[in-house]
């Protein structure tokens, strides 16, 4: 799979609230990392498919529109708007990149 295919099935299994589809494009050794001061927030696919399993049970209306998404090397940018997180009506803005590794997403880094 290309780094595309791999994105765009990564946001097509959350809007469809996929948690197998989703799990099944991150390595065994996905982290996820607060890029403005390297922090390990998860770590491990068991801590992030308990995480995505928290966010749908308490987000019936949750979904991300994609604003701008820019690819780059072996990493993909994405500039998001997530709508209905934990029933929240505001949208909230966000932008993540997604590192990509053996065809798996490997390390999320969130601004």
């Amino acid at each position: 799979m290309t780094i595309d295919q791999i994105t765009s099935k990564q946001i097509e299994a959350y809007n469809n609230r996929d948690l197998e589809g989703n799990m099944d494009l991150f390595s065994d050794d996905i982290k996820f990392i607060q890029l403005s001061n390297g922090n390990i927030l998860l770590e491990g696919k068991q801590a992030v498919q308990e995480m995505y399993k928290h966010l749908l049970d308490n987000s019936p209306d949750l979904f991300a529109e994609v604003v701008k998404r820019i690819d780059f090397e072996d990493k993909v940018v994405l500039h998001e708007y997530i709508h209905g997180r934990h029933g929240n009506k505001e949208k909230m803005e966000q932008v993540i990149i997604l590192e990509i590794q053996n065809n798996k997403i490997s390390k999320i880094y969130k601004l």
